[in-house]
């Protein structure tokens, strides 16, 4: 078959899916706009077409509830103009799958009207139970739940054309409206189960700033972007509580200093300003590492003693289910998207989001506890089985056949 993939970021969600389609025999194109830093060199067969936004968008001329909407409309007009010319090549995919929420799909099937739609969704927006309520610890203000609303709008665009759709987890099912929920599948992408449990097997790697000691410990945290939907300002507090309680532990903090997810600081700095402004830190044990590339950031988990990973009701990361699969013994938020994959006492330590004294102590309790930790670690091991990519490739795979 031919095969359109479409995301506004290369490679993301479909990193493991394009080359495992092209290995299958199909034509793959992969239309997006931005190339993410980390993407690997795309393997042969796979035709690349970048697409350009001809302006921003978010006027002030326009209703503040429609700004997002405006800015799905200009992705989707690029990467329908981009898509063109395989239009004019005489290039007729069978199947797009594509990614919702950003409006690079909205008009694909104006193009090519004889495809089937596959759409890959991350986030059905809502102002109660989930993640907006949970940071605020309360109620959404009207305006703000009318505007929330209105983002759905380009979600329901692109359901309404897509033959099935895909989400990644139960928990974010759950957050789509329930006579809309039998319209998708739950396919969860996968992570590199083998390789990732390898890890603790192998030599530790040395890594020059750490002490080369057997009394050294620990701890991890890792976060795309320094914000608060990753917990990351109680996650410093817990870090600065546990650095003046344990003189040989160490901070390995893996990241940039972005928000990537939720609003910036209303003050103008960065959450890492913050920290290092407000909190006390021995700035010899808290070690800032950045974005690593893969085998830079598996070096990190190799060494990891206890990892921890706070988020709120929002989009499991990947970074939780490859600490899992690496045998990391794990503190965690006691919240939805974390539990559906682990359970507290069992597979990991849950806590309370909000409190860095809950996280400090759980964490000194593993650290404390090795028996305890390696009990957890073998189980949340275990169940990241679950979450392989070659479960989610099958499962992909099969999707996109029952399209020719």
């Amino acid at each position: 078959m031919k095969i359109l993939i479409s995301h506004t970021n290369y490679p993301s969600q479909f990193r493991r899916i394009a080359p495992a389609l092209i290995e299958a025999g199909h034509e793959v194109v992969f239309l997006f706009q931005n190339l993410e830093w980390h993407a690997p060199k795309p393997r042969d067969g796979l035709r690349l077409i970048q697409y350009q936004l001809h302006r921003e968008g978010g006027s002030e001329a326009l209703h503040p509830y429609l700004r997002r909407f405006e800015n799905c409309v200009l992705e989707g007009q690029a990467a329908f103009r981009a898509a063109y010319q395989l239009f004019e090549g005489d290039w007729y995919p069978d199947c797009i799958l594509n990614h919702v929420g950003f409006g690079n799909g909205f008009y694909l099937s104006d193009l090519f009207p004889n495809a089937k739609r596959i759409g890959f969704f991350e986030w059905y927006y809502n102002s109660r139970d989930s993640d907006v309520d949970f940071l605020r610890r309360g109620s959404v203000e009207p305006e703000r739940a009318m505007r929330i609303r209105t983002w759905n709008a380009q979600v329901l665009l692109e359901l309404a054309h897509s033959h099935v759709g895909v989400v990644p987890t139960k928990w974010q099912l759950q957050q789509f409206p329930d006579h809309l929920r039998s319209r998708l599948k739950v396919i969860h992408e996968g992570i590199d189960v083998g390789r990732l449990a390898s890890l603790k097997l192998q030599p530790k790697p040395t890594f020059e700033f750490l002490p080369q000691n057997s009394n050294v410990e620990i701890l991890t945290y890792v976060s795309r972007g320094f914000e608060e939907y990753r917990g990351f300002p109680q996650a410093m507090e817990a870090i600065a509580e546990l650095l003046k309680r344990r003189p040989n532990l160490h901070v390995l903090v893996v990241g940039s200093d972005v928000v990537a997810y939720g609003a910036t600081r209303p003050d103008g700095a960065t959450w890492r300003e913050w920290a290092l402004k407000e909190l006390s830190f021995d700035l010899d044990r808290l070690h800032w590492m950045g974005p690593l590339q893969e085998e830079e950031y598996h070096k990190v988990l190799s060494v990891s003693q206890v990892h921890l990973y706070l988020t709120v009701p929002f989009v499991l990361s990947w970074s939780l289910l490859e600490a899992m699969a690496a045998g990391c013994s794990i503190v965690a938020s006691a919240t939805s998207p974390v539990e559906e994959v682990l359970e507290d006492s069992h597979s990991a330590l849950l806590v309370d989001f909000f409190s860095p004294k809950q996280q400090a102590d759980a964490i000194e309790r593993l650290l404390d506890n090795p028996d305890l930790a390696a009990r957890l670690s073998k189980a949340a091991s275990t169940h990241a089985k679950a979450y392989s990519h070659e479960i989610g490739l099958a499962s992909w795979q099969a999707i996109i056949e029952s399209c020719g």
